[in-house]
């Protein structure tokens, strides 16, 4: 009688360990960041330097890295 309450006991403790570990799985998914995408990259009409999009100056259709370079190219 004590082998099967022994038994029992073990299958219980398993499927108990089974549902913590589906569990915690779920919480670490549910605070995962989602990936984030890279920056778009443009070209200075100058210099040819590649910067972020956000980082750079635009005129008309030309991107600029700095307001000097835009000042030179407008300038011709």
């Amino acid at each position: 009688m004590g082998l099967i309450k022994l038994f029992i006991l073990l299958v219980l403790a398993y499927i108990a360990f089974v549902f913590w570990r589906q569990f915690k799985a779920a919480q670490a998914e549910k605070h995962r960041t989602p990936p984030q995408q890279p920056p778009r990259m443009v070209r200075c009409a100058q210099c040819q330097l590649h910067l972020p999009e956000d980082m750079a100056l635009r005129q008309d259709d030309k991107w600029y890295c700095c307001s000097e370079h835009r000042d030179v190219d407008q300038q011709y």
